[in-house]
């Protein structure tokens, strides 16, 4: 497995389907003959892709549409029958419906060297490779008949299937599917990476994804302002600057976990070893009696601590706040014990100058708070949601929150104050102001329990080791990310992966 078929290795700055249409309007009213040169160009790279990776190909089939992306299909099937690679076309719309510059690419299809396929007869399993250009990016909602059919039958078999710009079904600024969408092997996308191919439903139908600019220059770009990019390990790893040789263990920060009552030890043993395992200096943890035994037997260096509900407060009022920084959650739960330890905290405005890491039963708490309660908003904290947790911190469902996941980190992030760590495929962190990154990293085998306190722990280390909170939760999902991947190792092992297996590659991650 390769980080190019999942992701750009640098920052990218990602784009909405309407930024996209601008750069191309702008373009074509400074060239002569429009954005037709930009169609033939598209139509060309997608020509080279195809015959690079699948190059024994000799039998075709493009389905097309009606708009622009059935144009970039006519020219793709055009320099296939040129090349004499036979080419069938499949129309999902009526030929007479064309108009603009892809009626001018298809009617240079050379019609004596391509077959036209009604849908209702066409075999897919004829082909070596299907090309779609069906909708592209201006899809919004369900995919309806013709298009919902052929695609199932595009899907239901093994052909190979290169998607022209995205894949059709897939909307380019959320990446939600709303019922059905073709599942590419490579996806040849064009002028910028879309903001949707990076989150959501997406990872499960791009492919692999690469671009082609269409040479473009650079001055059509810039009079878009950006607040949202596309980051990983390889893109951030220069902030991870290697430390002084003379130093001291006070110098790198204490992360204090809280959580880990009584019965559920194994999420703040894995968020308190992942701190500590990330740098942290020191790292505390304030848990039930027999959380603690559990803990300082799997990570001695932890300082673990057994904490009766009668002592919580007064652990609270104790606290130095600039010499601290919370992981709230982990293995918190919704006991009396729990809601003790988030009323102390809460309560208490030093903290309030605290970095704060909030997660799991920690977001479930804060989604009960009313508008009054002294810490329900926050600058100073990194809330670290699932779905499920984010829909009731927004107070509504999860279907709500992936169709546009963007937009319900931004009203986290909004609401609660401070960075909103959106988890999932394409993570998405947002701080209050608006700025968006998304992290495409990880894979299948973190749907496992676990990997939310690691990351959690990590995210805390990171904030007690000085990063501020959007470098530390950006770097934070990202080693997270990439560690699952080397753990998983080349062979894509995905079943049976644990959180713990992450461990061992921090060092190499955090020590570039």
């Amino acid at each position: 497995m390769t980080n190019k078929k999942k992701y750009p290795l640098a920052p990218s700055a990602l784009y909405s389907a309407e930024q996209i249409k601008s750069i191309e309007q702008r373009y074509a009213a400074q060239n002569a003959h429009g954005t037709y040169p930009l169609m033939e160009k598209a139509g060309a790279s997608v020509f080279h892709h195809l015959v690079s990776k699948w190059p024994h190909a000799r039998k075709i089939v493009v389905v097309t549409g009606k708009g622009n992306n059935a144009g970039d299909g006519f020219i793709v099937a055009r320099l296939a029958a040129e090349r004499r690679i036979k080419v069938h076309l499949c129309h999902l719309a009526d030929p007479n419906q064309l108009t603009g510059d892809a009626l001018i690419a298809y009617r240079q299809i050379p019609r004596q060297a391509i077959k036209i396929v009604s849908p209702e007869v066409i075999k897919f399993t004829d082909y070596d490779v299907i090309v779609d250009a069906m909708l592209g990016t201006g899809i919004k909602g369900k995919i309806i008949e013709p298009y919902l059919s052929v695609i199932k039958r595009i899907n239901g078999n093994k052909v190979p299937v290169l998607a022209i710009d995205i894949p059709t079904g897939v909307e380019a600024d959320t990446g939600f599917v709303h019922n059905e969408a073709i599942r590419a092997d490579l996806t040849v996308t064009f002028v910028a990476h879309k903001k949707g191919m990076y989150t959501g439903d997406a990872a499960n139908y791009r492919g692999q994804v690469d671009l082609s600019e269409l040479d473009i220059p650079n001055t059509y770009y810039d009079q878009h302002t950006f607040h949202l990019f596309s980051q990983n390990w390889h893109s951030l790893k220069h902030k991870l600057i290697p430390r002084k040789m003379v130093c001291h263990k006070g110098a790198f920060g204490h992360t204090l976990v809280i959580g880990g009552q009584n019965g559920m030890s194994g999420a703040a043993i894995l968020a308190s070893t992942a701190a500590a395992r990330s740098g942290s200096g020191l790292t505390s943890a304030w848990v039930g009696k027999e959380s603690a035994r559990a803990l300082v037997t799997y990570t001695p260096e932890v300082m673990a601590t057994g904490v009766d509900e009668s002592d919580i407060l007064q652990r609270i009022e104790g606290l130095i706040p600039s010499e601290i920084t919370l992981v709230l959650g982990p293995g918190l739960g919704k006991s009396s014990w729990s809601k003790e330890w988030i009323d102390a905290v809460s309560a208490n405005d030093s903290l309030r100058y605290s970095n704060q890491v909030w997660d799991a039963d920690a977001l479930n708490w804060l989604a009960d708070f009313s508008d009054d309660v002294p810490n329900r908003y926050n600058s100073k904290r990194i809330l670290t949601p699932h779905p499920g947790e984010a829909a009731r911190l927004l107070n509504t469902d999860i279907y709500t929150i992936k169709q546009d996941r963007y937009k319900a980190a931004e009203k986290i992030a909004s609401r609660y104050g401070g960075v909103c760590v959106l988890k999932g495929n394409g993570t998405i962190i947002t701080d209050e102001k608006g700025f968006q990154v998304v992290c495409p990293v990880g894979n299948p085998g973190m749907a496992s329990g676990g990997m939310g306190d690691v990351l959690a722990g990590l995210i805390g280390s990171l904030l007690a080791q000085g990063f501020s909170l959007m470098d530390a939760a950006m770097l934070g999902v990202c080693i997270h990310g990439e560690a699952a991947d080397k753990a998983a190792g080349t062979g894509q092992f995905y079943r049976g992966l644990l959180a713990s297996d992450l461990f061992q590659y921090f060092p190499h991650l955090l020590n570039p």
